[in-house]
């Protein structure tokens, strides 16, 4: 995942607006030392390259780094560096809180990608734009690393028609009268759209569209709708979005949908990471 030396600069500012005061306080600033993160709990890993990239912006030496998505057992070293005491603690928590939480998402979104595996292992899980703001880099690197995918990446790149939009033309008739025209004028595009009850992605899938995003439909009318719809459209990409997560990934894993579309994983509990820092 691509992040500027601006972003790092703004993570490290954020935490050491100035200087360490505690390290200066007690003198301790240049002495030198090691700092190693480990994880108190199985997981996996994410974050490991932005640490590596934190220590290089505060002249910390790398030793040892394991990749991001990789899966660990509890009490095993993530990353470790040496260099001088002050810049080890200015780098400290914001290394930390990095691991916490991405790897916390990475852990969930695997522990969910497997449930959905074990019913249908190509079932594609896809994560919604729905993240705190401010980490979406992050978080999407965090997803990918525990085995999904973003739904979309903004707005410029894809079509997903909400109800919202066709309030604004007049109406779902009024949208469908549309949708040849839209894919004359975006030929290279796909046109999703979101339908809330079976009727409307049926008329979506006449009108022209490539996709239905089957909106809070349960398994059972995810499956039914998918059975019906597939077999009319057998092109048409089906997804199946809100409310999805892991107790009951399985049953919408069970439907002959393309993808699944959720927001859970970005609420997930951090990794418990600990740190050590030792004088050499």
């Amino acid at each position: 995942m691509y992040l500027t030396q601006v972003d790092f600069d703004a993570l490290i500012r954020e935490d050491v607006p100035y200087f360490d005061l505690t390290s200066f306080a007690l003198g301790i600033e240049s002495q030198p030392a090691e700092i190693s993160y480990f994880t108190r709990e199985d997981c996996v890993v994410c974050g490991s390259e932005e640490v590596a990239e934190l220590f290089r912006c505060l002249d910390i030496t790398l030793d040892h780094a394991i990749p991001s998505g990789t899966a660990i057992s509890a009490g095993t070293e993530i990353i470790s560096g040496h260099g001088a005491a002050e810049r080890l603690h200015t780098a400290w928590k914001v290394g930390q809180n990095l691991l916490d939480h991405l790897s916390g998402i990475a852990t969930q979104t695997k522990r969910m990608a497997d449930i959905a595996h074990t019913v249908n292992p190509a079932l594609p899980i896809l994560t919604t734009r729905k993240m705190y703001p401010g980490t979406k880099a992050l978080s999407i690197k965090a997803v990918m690393a525990g085995g999904a995918l973003p739904h979309r990446l903004g707005l410029s790149e894809t079509i997903l028609i909400f109800r919202q939009h066709y309030a604004m033309l007049g109406g779902f008739d009024k949208l469908l009268s549309c949708i040849p025209k839209m894919k004359q004028m975006c030929c290279e595009k796909k046109i999703i759209a979101e339908a809330e009850h079976f009727e409307m992605a049926e008329a979506l899938c006449e009108a022209g569209v490539d996709g239905i995003q089957l909106d809070k439909f349960s398994p059972q009318e995810a499956y039914e709708a998918a059975e019906k719809l597939s077999a009319r459209f057998p092109h048409i990409v089906l997804l199946a979005a809100g409310g999805i997560n892991e107790t009951n990934i399985a049953a919408y894993a069970a439907a002959k949908i393309s993808g699944v579309v959720t927001t859970s994983l970005y609420s997930a509990a951090p990794i418990d990471v600990g740190v050590k820092i030792n004088l050499l």
